[in-house]
């Protein structure tokens, strides 16, 4: 008994040290929104401008604009689901997060670039682009 309650907490010991290391998985709210089509919650992450890029429509716009060039995506492509695939960190204490957006109209390959502050997170950039 006492061999295995040694095994058992060496493997628990062993998981939360690897899992400490584990780069963090885009906010649950920004996936939950992306999954929902819900632009407005989306820009709420938003830095005061965003590198945007979309089918059709590539630049950088302020919130505003951004928001309502998303929500008229999400209308042209109604989403179903939305799965991170990587996260991981990049250059200048930026993380960024990959996953695969599902819609009515067939999957976009999403990319996001963003900068924790504390509790706070800011979209740089965004992109939605075709899987094919």
């Amino acid at each position: 008994m006492k061999q295995l309650m040694k095994k058992s907490l060496l493997i628990i010991t062993l998981f939360v040290a690897l899992t400490a290391f584990v780069n963090p998985i885009i906010n649950e709210n920004i996936a939950k929104a992306l999954k929902n089509g819900n632009a407005a919650a989306i820009a709420s992450f938003f830095n005061n401008t965003v590198d945007l890029t979309l089918p059709k429509n590539e630049g950088v716009f302020s919130k505003a604009q951004a928001e309502i060039i998303l929500k008229n995506f999400f209308t042209a492509n109604k989403p179903t689901d939305f799965k991170v695939v990587h996260d991981g960190e990049s250059k200048n204490n930026t993380l960024y997060s990959i996953g695969n957006l599902i819609t009515a109209n067939g999957v976009f390959r999403t990319y996001i670039l963003y900068q924790e502050n504390g509790s706070n997170i800011v979209i740089l950039e965004l992109r939605i682009e075709s899987d094919e």
